[in-house]
């Protein structure tokens, strides 16, 4: 069983958010999102070198830019 690709997408917006927020208030909110995601991941039983993996992964990167710009 593999991370589902959508979580693993949202995953990396939050992270991004995270990064471009600005302001105390605001990063707890998106730190927060973040754990999240972390959780369900973790629900789904994969553990820390799986959620490691997803922001070393390359592919899902140039997936996630395409992702990105389609939500927007």
């Amino acid at each position: 069983m593999e991370i589902p690709e959508k979580l693993k997408l949202e995953y990396l917006l939050a992270l991004d958010n995270h990064i471009e927020t600005v302001g105390k208030d605001n990063k707890e909110v998106t730190m927060k999102k973040i754990f999240e995601i972390t959780k369900e991941i973790a629900d789904l039983g994969f553990g820390e070198e799986d959620i490691l993996a997803i922001a070393k992964d390359e592919d899902l990167y140039l997936k996630y830019e395409k992702w990105r710009d389609e939500k927007n």
